[in-house]
C-alpha cells in the first residue's frame, strides 16, 4: 500500500511539474520579452530576499507534520485536531512576523538592488507585491499538512497544477497587455488566496473533526514540538542560504544583468529539481508510515533501492542537461543569453546531489533525528559562506556555485553516516562504496554525452537539438542497464516499473511489494 501511495503522490506531482514547465518556459519568453532582463533579474532577487524572509516558518509545519504521523496511523482524531489548532495559531503570528520583517528591509532596497534603470519607488512596490503574495499563503497553508501526514499529496498537487496552469498563462496575457511585472504580481496574489481557499475547503470537507474540536496540546507535548522546530530550523536556514544567497552574491559581484543570465538556466534546473522533490513528497507520509512500524533492517533495503531509483533519475537528467542545455536555453529564449560552461557543469553536480539527498534526508525527517541534522546543516552553510564568498571574488558565477556544492556532499555525506550510524546501528562503507560507482558512472556518460553532441553539426539548430535529445537520453539508459542489470535495485526498480505500465494498461500484474 504504501508503494501505491508513493507512486500516485509522485506521479500526480511529476504531471503538475511537467505541464508547469512547459508553459513556464513560454512565460519566460514573454518576461524577457516585455521587461527584459532587468526585470527578470529582478524578480529573480527579490524572490531570493522572500525565500530568506520565510525563514519565520521556522520548521514548524516540518516537526508538525512528524507528530501526526502516529496520531494517524492511531486515527486519533483529538490528538490530530490538537495539532492543527496549534498550527493554525502559529502560522498566524508568522504570517505577521514576515510581513513586519519585510516592511523593515524597505528602506534598504535602494543599496539591495542596484545597476537598474528603475526607480526606488517601484523597486519598493515590486516587493511590497511580493511580500503580501507569501504572506497570505500563511493563513491557509497549514491545512495543506493534514494531508500531506495522511500520504494525499496527490491532492495538493491537482489543486496546485491548476493553479498554477491558469496564473502563468494569465500572465502572459497581462504582460503580453501591460508589459508590467506589478500587474503580473498581483494576478498571483490573487490565484494564491484562491488556490488556499479551495485547498482549505477541501480538507473541512474530508476531516470535518479539526474544526469541531478545539482543544489545546498538553504543555510537555508542544515543549516537545519547540525542542524539534528549534533543531529543523537550523536545517531550514541552510538550505535558504544555500539557495537563496546564490542570486544575491551574483547581483553584489558580477552584477543584475548577470542575475538575470542565470535565472534563465535556473528556471530549467529549478523545474527539474521540483520533479524530483515530488518524488520526495511523494514519499513523505509513505516513509514515515515506515519508519514508524517497520524494523530497522527493512528500513535499510528500502532506503537502498530508493537511493538506486534516485540514481538512475540523476544520470538521467545529468546526461541530458550536458547535452542540451545551452542549447535550449539558445532556442528558447534567444541568442547571447549563455552562460559559462564550467558554470553549467557545476549546475548540474548540485542538480545530481541534490538528487541522491532525497531519500536520506526523507529517511532522517521521518526518524525525527532533528538534533543531528541541525549540526551537519551548520556546517555545510559556513563552508558554502566561506567558498563562495571567497571563490566568488576569484571566479565569479562558477565560484560562488561551488560553494553550493561543497555544502551539498558535505551535507549528504553526513546525513547518510549519521543515519546509518545511529539509526541502522552499521557502518556506511557498503552504501558510500555503491555512491563512488553510481557517481562515476554519471561522470564518464556526461563526458561521452559532450564529446559526442560537440561533433554534431548541423545547419538546423531544430533538428541538431533533436540528434542530441536522443545521444543524451538514451545514453544514461543503456550504460545504467548494462552495468547494474544484476543488482537487487535494479530487479526491484524493474518490477515496479512492470506494475505501473500494468496499470496504466488495465492488464493484471504483480502486486507492488508492501515496501
Amino acid at each position: 500500500m504504501r508503494s501505491f501511495t508513493t507512486l500516485r503522490n509522485s506521479a500526480w506531482g511529476i504531471v503538475q511539474q511537467v505541464i508547469v514547465c512547459v508553459i513556464s518556459l513560454f512565460s519566460r519568453r514573454v518576461m524577457i520579452e516585455t521587461i527584459g532582463q532587468q526585470g527578470v533579474g529582478l524578480n529573480a532577487l527579490l524572490t531570493s530576499i522572500i525565500s530568506l524572509l520565510s525563514l519565520a516558518e521556522l520548521g514548524i509545519g516540518t516537526a508538525i507534520v512528524f507528530h501526526m504521523y502516529g496520531p494517524i496511523a492511531r486515527n486519533d482524531k483529538l490528538h490530530i485536531a490538537r495539532l492543527m489548532h496549534c498550527y493554525k495559531m502559529v502560522y498566524r503570528v508568522i504570517a505577521l512576523a514576515i510581513l513586519l520583517i519585510g516592511v523593515c528591509i524597505l528602506p534598504f532596497m535602494k543599496w539591495i538592488v542596484r545597476d537598474v534603470s528603475y526607480s526606488n519607488a517601484y523597486v519598493m512596490l515590486i516587493f511590497i507585491l511580493f511580500l503580501v503574495q507569501t504572506t497570505s499563503s500563511y493563513f491557509f497553508t497549514y491545512k495543506r499538512s493534514m494531508l500531506i501526514a495522511d500520504q494525499k499529496q496527490y491532492v495538493i498537487a491537482i489543486f496546485d497544477l491548476i493553479y498554477k496552469v491558469v496564473t502563468i498563462i494569465g500572465g502572459i496575457v497581462v504582460l503580453k497587455m501591460t508589459g508590467e511585472l506589478a500587474y503580473y504580481l498581483i494576478l498571483l496574489i490573487i490565484g494564491t488566496v484562491l488556490n488556499n481557499m479551495l485547498i482549505s475547503k477541501y480538507v473541512d470537507k474530508q476531516y470535518p473533526y479539526i474544526n469541531e474540536m478545539k482543544e489545546r496540546l498538553p504543555g510537555e507535548e508542544l515543549r516537545s514540538i519547540f525542542r524539534d522546530v528549534k533543531n529543523i530550523f537550523v536545517g531550514k536556514l541552510s538550505g535558504v542560504i544555500t539557495t537563496s544567497t546564490d542570486n544575491i552574491l551574483i547581483t553584489a559581484f558580477v552584477g543584475t544583468i548577470q542575475t538575470g543570465l542565470f535565472s534563465n538556466y535556473t528556471i530549467i534546473f529549478n523545474t527539474l529539481v521540483s520533479v524530483t522533490k515530488q518524488l520526495s513528497g511523494g514519499m513523505r507520509g509513505s516513509v514515515g508510515n515506515l519508519i514508524a512500524v517497520e524494523q530497522p533492517e527493512h528500513v535499510k533495503v528500502v532506503l537502498e533501492r530508493m537511493l538506486f531509483m534516485m540514481f538512475l533519475i540523476a544520470s538521467f537528467c545529468a546526461g541530458c542537461l550536458t547535452g542540451l542545455v545551452d542549447r535550449f536555453i539558445t532556442l528558447a529564449f534567444g541568442d547571447g543569453l549563455l552562460i559559462g560552461r564550467t558554470t553549467v557543469y557545476i549546475l548540474i553536480l548540485n542538480l545530481y546531489i541534490m538528487t541522491l539527498d532525497i531519500p536520506i534526508s526523507s529517511m532522517v525527517a521521518a526518524a525525527g533525528m532533528f538534533r543531528y541534522d541541525k549540526w551537519i546543516a551548520i556546517t555545510g552553510t559556513v563552508m558554502n559562506l566561506i567558498v563562495s564568498v571567497i571563490f566568488g571574488k576569484m571566479y565569479g558565477m562558477a565560484g560562488i556555485l561551488a560553494g553550493t556544492a561543497v555544502t551539498y556532499v558535505i551535507q549528504f555525506s553526513f546525513k547518510l553516516i549519521i543515519f546509518y550510524a545511529k539509526y541502522l546501528k552499521q557502518n556506511g562503507v557498503r552504501i558510500f562504496a555503491k555512491i563512488g560507482l553510481f557517481t562515476l558512472t554519471t561522470v564518464l556518460e556526461c563526458i561521452v554525452i559532450a564529446f559526442i553532441c560537440g561533433q554534431v553539426y548541423v545547419i538546423n539548430a531544430y533538428v541538431s537539438f533533436l540528434i542530441c535529445a536522443g545521444i543524451s537520453a538514451l545514453l544514461p539508459v543503456v550504460i545504467g542497464s548494462l552495468l547494474f542489470c544484476r543488482t537487487n535495485e535494479f530487479q526491484y526498480t524493474i518490477a515496479i516499473i512492470k506494475t505501473i505500465c500494468s496499470k496504466i494498461f488495465g492488464k493484471r500484474g504483480g502486486e507492488l511489494a508492501q515496501h
